[in-house]
C-alpha cells in the first residue's frame, strides 16, 4: 500500500517529490551513463569510453565574440592571459558539437587542466616557451592536438576578422583523427565533482556576480534557474545556438598565478611572459548555484590527483546537475574583485562628518567619492580581515569604506570576502 501511494503521488505531484531528492552522486563514482562533469546523462553512453576534449577558445579582442560551442561544453574555464584579458578552455564530453571555436593557442594552465580531466587537448599552436613546456611534460605529448589539416581543424574566414581567429573544429572529427594517430586510448576515471538536485545548506541569496580581472569584467545574472553571462557590459552569446552563454553553476576559484618568462622574443603575442597556475594544494572558492552563493575550498593533493570541492566545514560541496563555468582568479594583491549582488545587503550608516570611499580596501587606494554623517550604505562584501566594507552605490558601482567608520546593522563577517586572500 505504501509503494502504491508513493507511485500515485509521483504521478500527481512529480515536481514536488523530485524536489525532495537529496541524493548526491560523486565525487568518486557515478551511475552508468552519467557524465562525471555534469551529473546528467550523456547523449550516447559510448562517449564515456573516450577521453574528454579540452578545446582552447579565444575571448579577446571583443570582435571574436560570439564564439561557437560554449553552451555545448560540459565545463568551461575562463583564465587570465597577457594584457589582463581572458581566454577559455572548454571541456566537451557529453555532446557531439560540429563547430567549435575560434580555436587559439595554448597556455600553461592547460597542463594541469588536461591532467585533471584526463583529456585530449586541442589548440592552435603556442608560444615557443609554452610549446617547450608541453613537450617536456610527462602527459601532454600523448594528449596534444597542436595543429593539422582540415578536418578536424578548418578555417572559416570572415571579412574583418584576423586570420588567427578563423580556426574551428568538429568534436567527432577530432575523435576520428585521435583514433587514427593513436591518441584516443582508454580513458582514465574522471572524479572530483559531486552533484545534487537539492540545494545545500549555508548559502546566501544573490541575484548576480561580477568578476573583475585586470582588463576584463565577467558578469553573471541569475534568471529562471540559469546564470547568464555578459562581458564588459554586453550580453555574451553563443553563435552556434544563438543563445546567451549560460551555466547551471558558476565557480570563482582562487589559485596562485606565477609569471614565467617562457615566451621568447619574436613571438607575435602581447608580452614575454606567461602565467603558470598552481592547481595543487588548496584555495578558496565561491560556488553560485540556484540563486545562492556558497563559500568553500578546492583541494588537489598533487598533479595526478582529482580536483575536489568542499564547503567551509569540510563537507563535500555538491554542484547543481548541469554545466559549470569556472572563473579562475589570481591570488596576488588586487588580483581580482568580486561584486556579489546580495539579495539582502547589510545596512550601514556613516558615523563621522564625512568619509572617503575608496577603490579598494585600504588607504593606498584612490578616492572614489565621499559620504557624510548619517548617509546609508548597502554593504555587500568585505576584505579578509573584516576591516573594510564593500558598498554598493546607487549607480551600481562599488566603493570601500573603513568598517570602524560605520554603524553596521549586523555582523560584517557574514558578508563574503570579495578580494584576494593575499590582500
Amino acid at each position: 500500500m505504501i509503494r502504491l501511494a508513493f507511485l500515485l503521488l509521483l504521478v500527481l505531484f512529480p515536481t514536488a517529490l523530485l524536489a525532495q531528492d537529496t541524493t548526491v552522486i560523486g565525487p568518486d563514482s557515478y551511475p552508468e551513463g552519467i557524465s562525471p562533469l555534469t551529473g546528467l546523462p550523456v547523449d550516447d553512453p559510448a562517449y564515456l569510453q573516450r577521453r574528454p576534449l579540452n578545446i582552447k577558445i579565444s575571448n579577446s579582442p571583443a570582435y571574436v565574440r560570439p564564439q561557437s560551442g560554449l553552451n555545448s561544453a560540459d565545463v568551461v574555464w575562463e583564465h587570465l592571459v597577457e594584457g589582463g584579458v581572458t581566454r577559455f578552455t572548454a571541456i566537451f564530453y557529453s555532446h557531439a558539437v560540429d563547430h567549435v571555436g575560434p580555436i587559439r593557442s595554448a597556455r600553461l594552465v592547460d597542463i594541469p587542466l588536461t591532467r585533471i580531466y584526463g583529456s585530449l587537448f586541442v589548440h592552435s599552436g603556442s608560444s615557443t616557451g609554452t610549446l617547450d613546456r608541453l613537450r617536456q611534460d610527462a602527459v601532454m605529448p600523448s594528449r596534444n592536438f597542436g595543429g593539422g589539416g582540415c578536418p578536424p581543424l578548418c578555417r572559416f574566414p570572415r571579412e574583418g576578422l584576423a586570420f588567427e581567429h578563423t580556426l574551428y573544429g568538429d568534436t567527432e572529427a577530432f575523435y576520428r583523427r585521435a583514433a587514427e594517430i593513436g591518441l584516443n586510448t582508454t580513458p582514465d576515471p574522471i572524479t572530483g565533482m559531486a552533484f545534487s538536485a537539492a540545494v545545500p545548506a549555508g548559502g546566501q541569496p544573490v541575484t548576480g556576480v561580477n568578476i573583475t580581472y585586470r582588463n576584463t569584467e565577467t558578469q553573471w545574472a541569475y534568471e529562471s534557474g540559469r546564470w547568464l553571462r555578459a562581458q564588459d557590459g554586453e550580453p555574451h552569446f553563443d553563435a552556434l545556438t544563438n543563445t546567451q552563454v549560460n551555466a547551471a553553476n558558476v565557480v570563482v576559484l582562487e589559485a596562485n598565478h606565477i609569471e614565467q618568462p617562457v615566451v621568447y622574443d619574436g613571438y607575435w603575442g602581447a608580452a614575454n611572459y606567461a602565467f603558470e597556475v598552481a592547481l595543487t594544494g588548496s584555495g578558496h572558492i565561491y560556488l553560485f548555484r540556484d540563486g545562492q552563493v556558497f563559500e568553500g575550498q578546492w583541494r588537489r593533493e598533487n598533479d595526478t590527483a582529482p580536483l575536489y570541492f568542499f564547503d567551509l566545514d569540510g563537507n563535500v560541496l555538491p554542484f547543481k546537475p548541469g554545466t559549470t563555468f569556472f572563473n579562475l582568479v589570481p591570488r596576488w594583491a588586487d588580483g581580482y574583485q568580486l561584486t556579489i549582488f546580495l539579495a539582502e545587503p547589510l545596512a550601514a550608516a556613516v558615523l563621522p562628518d564625512s568619509i572617503v570611499l575608496r577603490n579598494g580596501p585600504g588607504q593606498g587606494y584612490g578616492q572614489k567619492t565621499f559620504a557624510r554623517r548619517g548617509d546609508s550604505l548597502a554593504l555587500i562584501g568585505r576584505d579578509w580581515r573584516g576591516r573594510w566594507a564593500q558598498a554598493l552605490l546607487p549607480d551600481g558601482a562599488v566603493a570601500w569604506a573603513a568598517a570602524d567608520l560605520l554603524d553596521i546593522a549586523g555582523d560584517l563577517n557574514r558578508l563574503p570576502a570579495v578580494r584576494s586572500t593575499f590582500e
